[in-house]
C-alpha cells in the first residue's frame, strides 16, 4: 500500500496517551489549544525518537511517514520519518526521525481527527481518507489553519 503523495511511503498513526506521562503535564493539558507543552512533557519521561511497538511492525519500513496522535486530545501534533523497526528486549521498536519544524508548527496548531477521520486505536496504517490529508498537510508544510477543507483538493 503505498501514500496518497506518490512516493510510495507509508502514512503510520502512532497513538500515544498524553496520560501516560502525568508527572510532565501542565494542569491544563487538555485544554489548552496548543500541544507543545504536552509533546514537550512526552519527550521529558521517555525517549521521544524510539516507541515499543505491538502492531504494524512486520510491514513499516524505513522511510514511511508516521504521525504522533494525541489519544486523549484526539489530534496529530508530530510527523517523521522511520528510521529503523528493530527487535530488541523481547519486543519491537520503531526509531524516528522527527521533522522538527513541522512537529513545531503541528504543535503549535494540531490537526483534530476530524479533519482526517480515522480512529488509531493502535500502531496503524493511515486509511485512504486519513494519508491523502496527511500528505497534503506534510506537502504543505506541516499545520492546521481550520479551513483544509477549503483548501484540499479531495
Amino acid at each position: 500500500m503505498g501514500s496518497a503523495d506518490g512516493s510510495g511511503r507509508t502514512h503510520w498513526l502512532l497513538p500515544i496517551n498524553p496520560a501516560a506521562h502525568a508527572e510532565h503535564l501542565p494542569a491544563d493539558w487538555r485544554e489548552r489549544p496548543d500541544a507543545t507543552a504536552v509533546w514537550a512533557a512526552i519527550g521529558r519521561s521517555q525517549p521521544i525518537d524510539r516507541w515499543c511497538l505491538r502492531s504494524g511492525f512486520r510491514t513499516m519500513r524505513a522511510g514511511d511517514g508516521i504521525w504522533a496522535y494525541l489519544s486523549r486530545r484526539q489530534e496529530v501534533c508530530a510527523v517523521g520519518r522511520v528510521r529503523d523497526v528493530t527487535r530488541e528486549e523481547g519486543g519491537w521498536f520503531v526509531s524516528i526521525d522527527w521533522d522538527e519544524a513541522r512537529t513545531t508548527q503541528l504543535c503549535r496548531d494540531p490537526l483534530p481527527r476530524s479533519a482526517f477521520g480515522q480512529v488509531p486505536m493502535s500502531t496503524c496504517r493511515a486509511d485512504a481518507h486519513a494519508a491523502a490529508v496527511l500528505a497534503w498537510i506534510h506537502r504543505s508544510g506541516g499545520g492546521y489553519d481550520g479551513a483544509l477543507e477549503t483548501r484540499m483538493p479531495l
